[in-house]
């Protein structure tokens, strides 16, 4: 095969191994793994899991002898429907992990579990398979959210599904030709857009299903002999150009694999809203933990934040808040509302009219600064007595990076929203701690199925 840029991630997929994976990377994916599912399982109920759901159930149900489940439910579907429903599910609680602005768990994860139902894997093959989706969605993205992202394009929705097929391709055992087409098909169904952010609505959480299902289809298709461009990705009018606006600088999406492992650099979240709003959210708990005062005592606040951050669509929202769409999105909400509380959980999300949020939200400026590295922040807050606080936050990536065993600390946290009795949890977390050893994923699978009434919702 040519030298191309499919070509390049097809042999990088093709030639990983387990046993060239580094401990610490296996330790990653595995958190990963756990971290996705347990997000996925605390919002199955949501709103959005239980649309998707239906909706599997009218056009995508299991037939024959290959389905798969849906999770948080005892409903299967096709494999297709199933990779759609349960990245709608990963992602509906919005607490999944992230890489850049990208979410790979939430599609990379469906669309291998969807997989693993058309050839058995044992744990060892699900690894690698996982560690080479992480990977390819992160070659792809890493040096180019910048520019995708300020034209309108969402991360999650154009860089998932190269994940997601790289994933199955692996778990499918792909030659290097399929998965280099299976990259190219990929290339030609990506798509999304972030205008549903800046207007509060639904359009985003089902975008990340659509770029599961749709990464299963392209290595699916390939499997069966479709072929797909060459030069799809790096092309005059592949995909780098129509997203991207360029094709300068394409050297760097290959020439770190198999040497720099970017799944170490995925983060996770410890609260149910935008990444952007991590920072914010536990600057402001440090400073009321701190000093305490109370929300009847601030006369102003002012909120800075990195300039690509701050101007993400819907961040700067001050409302009137109607949808939980909106509220995870808005900074000043969520800024607002945990020094109005001293707390934030998910149940925040819904109080659209507290009297006390709305009150600090009008009191807060938010400015955009070019200076302040990501995820860094200042948050200063002026009291009527004359006296000023200040919780400046100085992170980067890797204060969110956690391992195995600080994910564990937060499923104590969601063990309230999961549907998984402790007992059970537990078995989940004992199971993915030691997956190497795991003969077949479907005992992984099987631990997902939650018996009706909420196979399907209403």
């Amino acid at each position: 095969m040519e030298r191309t840029l499919s070509a390049e991630l097809a042999r990088f997929v093709a030639g990983l191994s387990y046993e060239a994976l580094p401990a610490q990377v296996i330790d990653k994916a595995k958190t990963c793994l756990l971290h996705g599912l347990a997000v996925g399982l605390a919002g199955s109920e949501l709103e959005y899991a239980h649309i998707a759901r239906r909706l599997v159930v009218l056009a995508e149900p299991g037939v024959g002898e290959v389905s798969a489940p849906v999770i948080g439910s005892s409903l299967r579907a096709s494999v297709a429907g199933a990779a759609f429903a349960n990245g709608v599910i990963l992602h509906g609680r919005v607490q999944e992990d992230t890489h850049g602005t990208a979410h790979p768990g939430t599609m990379i994860i469906p669309a291998l579990l969807a997989a693993s139902e058309l050839r058995p894997l044992d744990g060892r093959a699900f690894l690698t398979a996982l560690v080479a989706g992480y990977e390819v969605l992160a070659a792809v993205s890493r040096d180019f959210t910048a520019l995708t992202t300020p034209r309108g394009f969402r991360a999650s929705a154009i860089y998932g599904v190269f994940g997601a097929a790289a994933a199955v391709g692996k778990a499918l055992v792909l030659s290097e030709e399929q998965l280099a087409a299976a990259l190219g098909l990929a290339s030609a169904f990506a798509g999304g857009t972030t205008q549903s952010f800046a207007s509060g609505t639904m359009e985003w959480h089902f975008e990340n299903g659509v770029a599961a299902r749709n990464g299963l289809l392209a290595a699916l298709l390939a499997r069966e002999g479709a072929r797909a461009s060459a030069i799809a990705l790096e092309g005059p009018a592949g995909f780098y150009q129509a997203f991207a606006g360029t094709r300068e600088g394409l050297e760097r999406v290959v020439s770190h694999l198999g040497r720099t492992w970017e799944i170490l650099n995925v983060t996770f979240k410890p609260y149910p809203v935008c990444a952007f709003n991590q920072s914010p959210i536990t600057a402001a708990l440090e400073l009321v933990r701190a000093h305490g005062p109370h929300p009847e005592e601030i006369a102003r606040i002012e909120l800075e934040m990195n300039a690509y951050e701050a101007n993400y669509p819907g961040m700067a929202y001050t409302g009137p808040f109607t949808t939980v769409e909106q509220t995870q999105m808005s900074a000043p909400f969520c800024v607002a509302w945990t020094l109005a509380h001293r707390s934030f959980s998910f149940s925040a999300l819904t109080q659209f009219d507290d009297e006390a949020t709305r009150a600090l939200i009008s009191k807060l400026e938010m400015r955009a600064r070019q200076d302040l590295p990501p995820l860094s922040l200042r948050l200063t807050v002026h009291l009527v007595d004359g006296r000023t606080l200040e919780q400046e936050l100085q992170v980067d990536a890797s204060y969110y990076a956690w391992d195995f065993a600080r994910e564990l600390e937060l499923l104590k946290e969601l063990q309230p929203d999961l549907p998984l009795a402790p007992e059970a949890t537990q078995r989940l977390i004992e199971l993915i701690r030691s997956l190497e050893q795991c003969q077949d994923v479907h005992e992984l699978t099987r631990m997902l199925v939650v018996p009706a009434p909420s196979s399907v919702g209403s």
